[in-house]
């Protein structure tokens, strides 16, 4: 298993776009005009590249308790995620991360 490749700039673990161009996504959203972001408003804004902001995924079931997927909801809308899922899986993927490399 390769190394990941982490940002200069805040050390989080880099993707690569559908174009091999590598990308940080805490630094991207940084980029990101507030009104893209903002669920209230009808016209969101555009981004000004073509972003792809994870890597290929695969649809799964999961059972989560209902505290949990609040707590999720309440979190992901304190820091600026439009959606608790992108949340829940950012999370997932830091531990599983953190789990290899202290299995290491």
């Amino acid at each position: 298993m390769r190394k990941p490749k982490k940002c200069k700039k805040c050390g989080i673990e880099m993707y690569q776009d559908d174009h091999g161009e590598w990308f940080c996504p805490d630094c991207i959203l940084e980029e990101i005009e507030p009104d893209f972001l903002d669920e209230k408003q009808i016209g969101r804004g555009e981004l000004k590249r073509p972003y792809v902001l994870e890597p290929p995924t695969k649809q799964v079931s999961l059972r989560v308790p209902v505290g949990d997927l609040e707590l999720a909801r309440k979190l992901a809308r304190r820091k600026g995620i439009p959606k608790y899922q992108t949340y829940i899986k950012t999370l997932l993927h830091e531990m599983l991360v953190k789990e290899a490399e202290d299995e290491k």
